[in-house]
């Protein structure tokens, strides 16, 4: 079982191309670290927080009740130690003293209390990761048990995340500037809001030797060609590029780490009981749409030979995943024909599907090209860039290309395998998947691993998506900079930058 940082792997398909600023290594013995975003920030307020990339602009102010290690385990930090009662279904955290927010309040069991409370009161991905909570206790000033509604092998890695963070209790809603007990602090001074985020260091935090730079400065680039060109010249010292710049960047002396974190991509199909588009209500039309795709010459061709080929959510390693799903559907376009035949649709149908090539020209490409193939007409959609998530969650698309991932397989089932999924915006679902949801949220060891092996299957030959592959992410630092990829997050936390060697 991983347990890992969270990524909703289609934050990636935000927005428009900003423009890069400076901001490399300082003189003088202080240091600055530089970072490009591919996704704005979401609100200060935690309740409303998203758990992607944007982790990455919350994790200099609010610290973790626990930290992911290398390998995703929890590790001490806020909490110094923990434990679970018999039926595991209260978490008893004891939480390491002295530590105060930057607005001099103290942090202790109340502060813990309400902002998990607080946290779980919203509709974003953060609340939707401890939403078994059902009541937090104060047990004394420096422990605090949460209640669960059942066991859940997700809490603690959870609270490593964004919906394990810890903000000031006298800035909990809305707040215009984040207060926490972390590591840095923004500067407001140096700070635009939707482009550059300016942090400086916390003179007061508990641990800063495990943050070695004086200053973080974290900006906002969309668009790949100019993080890429942002890290040649020197403005940003790490961020994503995309698989066909690697061997550019390597050749320019950067460093580059490639590695895969769980997130899938593919053909999502969204409007799974065929209110919006009659066809995709019928199983033999899914399963056709996963016929209709050549993996791995999309992986040769737009991922430039990394990643892996896959008919499943659930990647190797998660909870559920099962080696021989992978053979369930192989290229066959006549057999989608066949299929697409059976159920009614001889001649094909119509969809319309969002425009993404400008984001991810390759796949869209590979994407209606395939449909194509086996008779079914495309109309794409343009949509602005910061249109496209709200679009998809309003039902606009029956189906569209994305991308998805979470922290372990019981994040992926609740970020869009259950009725209320935030990626299920048809809110579909049958009394097969709802029980088996049901029973593995109760179960634990292998039974828990068993009903996740069930609901895979099920999911798969049910043909509620059509995924290509698990992702191979690279990300690029400058020669003087050194960071270990996360299992399980597109972009490395804070915590696992440091200086190169003899730097």
């Amino acid at each position: 079982m991983r347990k890992t940082l969270v990524l909703v792997g289609a934050g990636l398909l935000t927005a428009s191309v900003t423009a890069c600023g400076g901001g490399t290594q300082a003189s003088g013995g202080s240091s600055t670290l530089t970072l490009a975003e591919s996704v704005t920030a979401t609100p200060w307020d935690l309740a409303k927080a998203s758990m992607g990339p944007e982790a990455q602009y919350y994790q200099p102010v609010y610290d973790t009740l626990v930290r992911l290690d290398s390998k995703g385990a929890a590790t001490p930090n806020l909490a110094t130690s923990w434990s679970y009662d018999k039926p595991q279904t209260t978490l008893t955290l004891k939480l390491r003293s002295g530590v105060k927010f930057t607005d001099g309040t103290a942090l202790d069991a109340q502060a813990v209390k309400q902002n998990l409370l607080h946290t779980m009161s919203g509709t974003a991905s953060a609340a939707g990761e401890i939403k078994d909570i059902t009541g937090v206790d104060v047990v004394d000033s420096h422990t605090v048990a949460v209640r669960l509604s059942h066991p859940s092998a997700s809490l603690l890695p959870a609270l490593g995340q964004v919906s394990g963070m810890i903000a000031s209790p006298r800035s909990l809603t809305d707040p215009k500037t984040p207060v926490g007990s972390g590591p840095y602090k923004l500067d407001t001074s140096a700070t635009t809001a939707g482009q550059t985020y300016t942090y400086t260091r916390n003179a007061d935090y508990w641990n800063t030797k495990a943050f070695p730079y004086d200053k973080i400065v974290i900006k906002y680039m969309s668009d790949p060609t100019a993080r890429t060109n942002a890290l040649l010249s020197g403005q940003v010292e790490g961020g994503t590029v995309n698989l066909n710049r690697v061997r550019t960047v390597q050749g320019k002396g950067l460093n580059v780490a490639t590695y895969q974190s769980g997130d899938v991509e593919g053909l999502f199909i969204w409007d799974r009981a065929g209110k919006k588009v009659p066809a995709l209500g019928k199983v033999k039309v899914r399963q056709a749409l996963n016929h209709a795709f050549d993996k791995q010459a999309i992986i040769k061709s737009a991922k430039t030979g990394l990643g892996t080929a896959t008919t499943q959510l659930f990647a190797k390693g998660e909870d559920g995943y099962r080696a021989d799903l992978d053979t369930t559907y192989s290229y066959d376009p006549a057999k989608a024909k066949q299929l697409l035949a059976e159920a009614g649709y001889p001649n094909g149908f119509t969809v319309t599907l969002p425009d993404l090539s400008s984001f991810f020209p390759q796949e869209q490409a590979a994407l209606d090209q395939a449909l194509a193939d086996i008779g079914i007409k495309v109309k794409l959609d343009n949509v602005p860039g910061d249109q496209i998530f709200s679009s998809i969650l309003s039902g606009k698309y029956a189906m569209s290309y994305f991308k998805l991932g979470a922290a372990n397989a019981w994040d992926k089932v609740q970020l869009q395998l259950t009725k209320t999924s935030t990626w299920n915006p048809f809110k579909y679902g049958d009394a097969k998947s709802d029980d088996l949801v049901s029973r593995i949220g109760q179960s634990t060891g292998a039974e828990r691993e068993k009903l996740f092996g069930e609901l895979n299957t099920y999911v798969v030959d049910q043909a509620w998506d059509a995924p290509w592959n698990v992702i191979t992410y690279a990300y690029a630092t400058a020669k003087d900079v050194e960071v270990t990829p996360q299992p399980g997050s597109q972009y490395p936390p804070l915590y696992n930058y440091s200086p190169a060697a003899g730097q």
